[in-house]
This record gives structure tokens, C-alpha cells and sequence, in this order.
């Protein structure tokens, strides 16, 4: 028996299935839970990625922090300032250095000022002019070398201090 004339397709084959109803809606949720899923793993990794992008950037900060005392932009504590030698200007002082005038402020040194001779460097400085600086920066102002506190010297240690300023 020949096929019914209005179920020819036009190129004369037969007709595709109809797809059920029942398919449609299956393939639509299925399409929805994959891209729940897809949404989901994407909001999850994102802190994750996020963590482990800014882990580093938190570890450095961390490791600056505590090792902040430990450079020289750092500055000294009032407390270390104190321990730093000091001394009166006098004649006898004038005669061991050969600078005239103090770098920081640029005034000249006079008789019985308060003084500080760096012990890394042997530069003079007013006590209130270096003083200022050191809290800022724990170096020199003129060399930029580092200020040490030589507290291993202690206060025995007065021969040497006075063989330094020509007192014998």
C-alpha cells in the first residue's frame, strides 16, 4: 500500500519522529542543572583563586611588619637614643674634627652644645639636629651608613671615648 500523500516530506523521504514532549522538557532541565552546576563551581573557585592570589601579597606585608625595626628607615625608639654617646662641645673637641658645622642644620658648632659622634661613621652632629633625624632613619645623615647601638661596649669603655677626644 502506498503512504498517505500529506505525510511526504519534500524531498521525498519520510518524516522525522516527532520528538515527544516528555524529551523537550528533560533536555531543558538538564541544560539548567549544567549550567547551575557550571555557576556554582565558578563561585566557589572564585575565593579560592582569590585567596591564593592575595596570600603572597599578605605574607610580604606580614614579614615587612615584623622585620620593620630591622631597616634602616625604621628609626630609633627615645629609649635607644638615650644609650647613643653624647658629649659637650668644647675646644678640645674642635681641634679632633675637621667639620665646622653641623650637616642637619648647618650651623656651626659652640662651646658646651650637646653633641653625638656616630660610632659608625665618626660624623658630629648637634644631639637635637641627629636626634630628630634618627628617629626618622637609623642611618647616617651624611653616609648613609647604619647607625649601631654598640651596646657590647657598655660604659667600661671610657678609655677609648676619651682617647677620642684628645684626652689622654
Amino acid at each position: 500500500m502506498p503512504p498517505p500523500t500529506g505525510h511526504l516530506n519534500h524531498d521525498g523521504g519520510s518524516p522525522p519522529p516527532p520528538q515527544k514532549p516528555n524529551q523537550k522538557f528533560l533536555s531543558l532541565i538538564l541544560k539548567a542543572i549544567i549550567m547551575l552546576i557550571l555557576t556554582s563551581a565558578f563561585f566557589l573557585l572564585l575565593p579560592l583563586a582569590s585567596v591564593l592570589l592575595l596570600l603572597p601579597l599578605l605574607l610580604r606585608h606580614q614579614y615587612h611588619r615584623r622585620h620593620r625595626h630591622d631597616s634602616p628607615s625604621s628609626g630609633f625608639s627615645s629609649k635607644h637614643l638615650r644609650k647613643l654617646p653624647q658629649f659637650r662641645f668644647s675646644k678640645q673637641t674642635s681641634n679632633t674634627y675637621f667639620e665646622p658645622d653641623c650637616v642637619v642644620c648647618l650651623e656651626g658648632f659652640k662651646q658646651g652644645q650637646w653633641c653625638r659622634k656616630l660610632d659608625g661613621c665618626g660624623h658630629l652632629f648637634h644631639r637635637k639636629c641627629v636626634d630628630a633625624w634618627l628617629v626618622k632613619i637609623t642611618a647616617c645623615p651624611v653616609c648613609r651608613r647604619r647607625v649601631s647601638m654598640n651596646e657590647d661596649k657598655g660604659i667600661w669603655d671610657f678609655g677609648a671615648k676619651m682617647a677620642e677626644f684628645g684626652i689622654s
